[in-house]
């Protein structure tokens, strides 16, 4: 009599050790303007970084005041979790995906547990375009160079192309809204 686990059991315990490893590498600690200054550096890194988001009508992105560089690093999540930002040429208000999120041939899984919705219940708030701070884990895309005539320029990803990527795997922390100081919404 030959002993074996079904096929179905097989698939499933793969599929939570693929999972399992791709939690497994440990992040490169980055800040905003670090991602800004050399995008190259960080191509396909797992990074965690702890900045400002901004999500509204063709905007989901990090913002660091501080950083002297102009380009942009665009958001989503991965795994089947969508952000929902509507923009042109790839975002049209989807919330989820048919399959895991996947990037330049890497897929990208999320943890999606409370610190995730905490954060998208605060990026999702009235009338159209929100603010919160959170520390993020997530797969870094440069995109391509653009030349432009003001310098370099990285982009591909976004609205427009506007952007490099990140990809967010977890979300660490997520600071409450209660600085008087900024203006959430």
């Amino acid at each position: 009599m030959r002993l074996g686990l079904p096929k179905a059991c097989a698939v499933a315990i793969l599929a939570l050790s693929l999972t399992t490893l791709a939690f497994s590498e440990v992040p490169q600690e980055v800040s905003v303007c670090e991602l800004k200054a050399d995008p190259a550096a960080f191509n396909h890194k797992l990074v965690q970084v702890t900045s400002f988001l901004s999500h509204g009508f063709e905007d989901f992105s990090l913002q660091e005041p501080g950083c002297d560089s102009t380009f942009d690093i665009w958001l989503e999540y991965g795994g089947n979790f969508v952000s929902g930002t509507v923009y042109c040429c790839g975002g049209a208000g989807e919330r989820t995906r048919p399959k895991q999120m996947e990037v330049e041939n890497i897929s990208i899984p999320l943890l999606e547990d409370e610190n995730l919705h905490k954060l998208d219940r605060l990026l999702r708030v009235p009338p159209v375009y929100a603010i919160a701070h959170a520390t993020l884990v997530g797969r870094f895309f440069a995109g391509r160079e653009i030349p432009d005539p003001e310098g370099k320029r990285w982009g591909g990803y976004g609205h427009m192309g506007c952007c490099s990527l990140l990809v967010i795997q977890q979300v660490l922390a997520v600071d409450p809204h209660d600085r008087n100081d900024l203006d959430y919404e």
